[in-house]
């Protein structure tokens, strides 16, 4: 039986989608809303593990929560998903390519690096996304993005002590990296090639590619059987990976991506790691230190920069001068 607070997340999720049909969504609250999801997915980290160290492989953690989400999606947006048309079919399912091709490659690197590793490399989207989106949307590359973009790195490299490491490269931070490349395509995709479809057929297809892959990686690339898994430890991380992350989560980031721009959303997202972080000293599987402080304090100076219109505030003070 499913724990009424996760149902609870899910009619949460459906009205305020529904509330936005009818009231004008600004970029502050669509802002707002990512930083929920980056809180959400942050905690994911912790369940995630959870659910692999009780045997649960990286295909069938994908394939889990992509059919939740999946059921989730069908029982509350049914009618706009039946009425999908070919255009909305193709463009959600290149969303959904790459929203897949970021989970799977992130959790199978978890497998072979360490979480710091993996946290920092993926991180680097970041610095992707603003160049994707002017190569193939022409939207211009802004000098504080590269300010921004600068502290919000060196707010990751001090968050994972990662220059206090010897340097090394094994196939889990390949994984890391091919999947930073895959986040930063969805998110400039998310942001500039899905504002002509409906929030919920792009979230029905996110769910099925996440579904059907996860499960394609299951039964023909992984050696994993349902028999080994700890099923009493990986059912509750299963549900809220599915319920919470996915289906509140991506909703959330889908609905909100349509109102700003992907270079403020890479930036907020990448608090999914802070999050990460605090959620992982909360439930005892990190110490608390200096450095999630530091570190998480450039990470949201960094998004300060971006969110903050210094051409506006210039134009002003000039206004009160010549006023004087």
């Amino acid at each position: 039986m499913v724990p009424e607070g996760l149902m609870g997340s899910c009619y949460f999720i459906t009205l305020a989608f529904k509330e936005n049909q009818h009231m004008k969504m600004t970029k502050s609250m669509a802002n707002i809303l990512l930083l929920l999801a980056s809180i959400l997915w942050g905690s994911g980290f912790v369940v995630t593990k959870i659910a692999l160290d009780a045997n649960a492989s990286p295909g069938f953690i994908n394939f889990i929560r992509g059919f939740l989400f999946l059921i989730l999606v069908l029982m509350f947006f049914y009618e706009k998903i039946f009425r999908m048309t070919f255009k909305d079919f193709k463009i959600g399912f290149i969303a959904g390519l790459l929203n897949f091709g970021g989970y799977i490659t992130q959790t199978i690197a978890v497998q072979y690096t360490t979480p710091s590793n993996n946290a920092f490399i993926t991180a680097t989207y970041v610095v992707v996304v603003p160049f994707i989106a002017w190569g193939i949307y022409q939207k211009k590359l802004q000098l504080k993005s590269f300010i921004s973009i600068f502290f919000c790195l060196l707010g990751m490299t001090i968050l994972t002590g990662i220059l206090n490491k010897a340097l090394t490269i094994n196939i889990g931070d390949v994984y890391s990296f091919i999947c930073a490349l895959f986040y930063a395509g969805a998110i400039v995709y998310l942001s500039y090639g899905v504002r002509t479809t409906d929030v919920s057929v792009v979230a029905f297809m996110l769910a099925v590619v996440q579904a059907i892959g996860g499960l394609f990686f299951f039964l023909f690339l992984e050696t994993g059987q349902l028999t080994d898994v700890n099923w009493s430890a990986a059912i509750m991380p299963l549900l809220y990976m599915g319920i919470i992350c996915s289906f509140v989560g991506q909703t959330v980031q889908v609905l909100s991506q349509k109102h700003t721009s992907a270079t403020s959303a890479g930036l907020i997202m990448m608090l999914e790691g802070v999050f990460g972080s605090i959620f992982s000293v909360a439930f005892g599987f990190e110490e608390f230190t200096d450095k999630l402080v530091v570190g998480g304090m450039l990470i949201m100076f960094s998004i300060i920069i971006m969110e903050v219109d210094f051409e506006q505030m210039l134009a002003k003070n000039k206004k009160q001068l010549r006023k004087q």
